[in-house]
């Protein structure tokens, strides 16, 4: 799903890769290896981790954007938010521990692209999450923005201690 979510926006590049190179060069610069920076504490590989994706979005090329694009990215959204409003009902919020994946997963980049529709739904849902401490709160402070339509963020990953 998250790989459907990007389909349409952002760019030809891939941040990932780019994201992967940024924190590499970084590691390498602060003498880290990969074992010692899994083992940081969340904070401390949040600023590394901010910084690496600050890096890593310089100089990328938008895709070209065009009505036929965005209608299609549009029934993306609608389709990832409506099945992930059912899963966070169902299992609470979703995280890659939960899931028990290996990789990364952010629901929150679900969310954060949901159509205006789905607002109250996810409102609802990020209340019962945060109530229940199963939400991080960088996440809920990113949904959250998300669902005030987006105002400037005045704080980071970073100013969140996510364990």
């Amino acid at each position: 799903m998250v790989e459907l979510d990007q389909k349409y926006r952002g760019s030809n590049d891939c941040m990932l890769n780019r994201y992967n190179l940024a924190l590499d060069s970084l590691l390498k610069a602060k003498g880290l290896t990969h074992e010692e920076f899994n083992a940081m504490s969340a904070l401390e590989q949040g600023e590394i981790k901010s910084l690496a994706f600050k890096i890593g979005g310089r100089n990328m090329q938008p895709i070209m954007a065009n009505d036929s694009l965005a209608a299609l990215q549009y029934h993306l959204d609608e389709k990832n938010s409506m099945a992930f409003i059912e899963l966070v009902k169902q299992h609470g919020w979703l995280t890659d521990k939960s899931l028990g994946c290996s990789q990364k997963f952010r629901t929150v980049l679900i969310f954060r692209h949901a159509p205006k529709k789905y607002w109250p739904q996810i409102r609802e849902l990020i209340e019962k999450e945060k109530a229940a401490q199963r939400i991080p709160p960088y996440e809920y402070y990113i949904v959250d923005n998300h669902l005030k339509g987006r105002p400037p963020l005045d704080k980071s990953a970073s100013d969140f201690n996510n364990g």
